[in-house]
Formats: structure tokens, C-alpha cells, sequence
């Protein structure tokens, strides 16, 4: 039963239809990489616009202790 077994396997890997199979794989795998790259980005950005509007609600005062104007934020996250 074995031979028969790893025989059909072996058929299987050298037919047309597992290296579809295959590539759909890859493709979807590379699907999902993409997926989760766009994901990482927007959360990024959302970090970057809550930091932002952070510091812009601070007093010109508070911003001047911490050595920044409010020029300077807008520059930073542009």
C-alpha cells in the first residue's frame, strides 16, 4: 500500500494541476503579504494623525517647552 500510495504522490507533483495548485498558493500567499503590508501602513498613518493633532492641541506655551512651534509639526508629519 505504501509503494501505490507514494507512486500516486509522486504522479500527482509532476501533473499540470499541482503546479496550478501551486501557484494559486503563491499567489495567494502573496495576497495576504500585501494585505498585511496595507495594513501596517494605515495603522501608521493613524499613529502619525493622532500624534499630530496631539501636539497641535497643545498651548503655544507648552509647545515652546518642548522647543516646537506649530510651523515645525506641520512639517514634521508632511
Amino acid at each position: 500500500m505504501q509503494a501505490s500510495s507514494s507512486l500516486a504522490v509522486r504522479r500527482f507533483q509532476s501533473s499540470a494541476g499541482y503546479a496550478l495548485l501551486t501557484v494559486l498558493i503563491e499567489l495567494a500567499a502573496a495576497g495576504w503579504r500585501a494585505l498585511a503590508r496595507g495594513l501596517a501602513k494605515l495603522a501608521a498613518a493613524q499613529r502619525h494623525a493622532q500624534a499630530r493633532d496631539e501636539l497641535l492641541s497643545l498651548s503655544d506655551r507648552s509647545l515652546r517647552d518642548i522647543g516646537l512651534s506649530r510651523a515645525e509639526i506641520e512639517r514634521m508629519f508632511h
